[in-house]
């Protein structure tokens, strides 16, 4: 059986991955703040099993409990034969330029997109490092960790900060006995709830927020289908270079 635990797994990227996934001799572990009952259907169609765990994981001093819970059961698993952590919960609010930011709101980012994965990542190499099978963390990262975008210093930063903690832990899990495996994807501009929100902000807190109406407008958003595809034969293949951050503008561009 492979093992893949999706956070934010009820919409956008994440079903789109799950949908993906959902095969035979496949678990997927979906943690979201809703269930997903299209995905439980698809799940039965595919002989895939599914199991959902409604969490809000802004709330960072549950995360460690959960990937004990979790990898506990999948250890279980005698033949277990790959495991996989995609880490793809995270939000964009608030879309605010410094001074102008709710405290609140700052907080929950840094912990849902930054620290929260951390946590995961640092709890799910504990708890493995004997295992011998395949294994996998995934970052979902951001064009934004490279380039400052007006009003989005907290999204930017937590996603800087996100494909360093990857770089690092690539580089201590390449001396490891059992490694982990660990990449960022840079998923560029999809079509999900995340867009709908920056088309709506403000022009004073967003100033870039009419070049992103047109990327609607104009059909040049990806689908979440396209771009999990193209995660899911990244990171399946054996071909990943541990603490590697990957866009996918490069399998654009291998595909020409």
């Amino acid at each position: 059986m492979n093992y893949f635990i999706v956070t934010g797994s009820s919409k956008g990227l994440g079903e789109a991955t799950v949908k993906l996934l959902l095969k035979e001799k496949h678990h997927l572990i979906c943690i979201a703040r809703n269930e997903n009952k299209d995905l439980e259907l698809a799940a039965k169609e595919s002989g895939a099993e599914i199991t959902f765990l409604k969490e809000d994981l802004s709330k960072h001093e549950r995360v460690t409990g959960i990937m004990q819970y979790l990898l506990s059961k999948i250890e279980e698993d005698d033949e277990a034969a790959e495991v996989y952590l995609i880490n793809n919960a995270g939000m964009v609010d608030p879309i605010k330029p410094a001074g102008k930011a709710d405290e609140s709101e700052m907080t929950k980012a840094v912990h849902l997109n930054l620290l929260t994965p951390m946590l995961m990542t640092n709890e799910f190499i504990r708890l493995t490092e004997d295992w011998a099978c395949k294994k996998v963390i995934v970052n979902i990262s951001s064009g934004a960790a490279n380039h400052p975008i007006h009003g989005w210093n907290t999204y930017c930063t937590t996603k800087a900060g996100l494909d360093m903690f990857t770089k690092t832990v690539g580089l201590e899990q390449s001396q490891a006995e059992h490694p982990t495996t660990i990449l960022s994807f840079s998923p560029g501009v999809m079509d999900t709830g995340m867009q709908g929100v920056i088309r709506s902000s403000d022009k004073e807190d967003f100033t870039n927020v009419e070049t992103f109406k047109s990327y609607h407008e104009e059909g040049q958003l990806r689908s979440p289908s396209f771009v999990a595809e193209k995660m899911i034969e990244l990171i399946l293949s054996d071909q990943v270079e541990n603490g590697t951050v990957y866009d996918i503008k490069e399998f654009l561009r291998e595909a020409h």
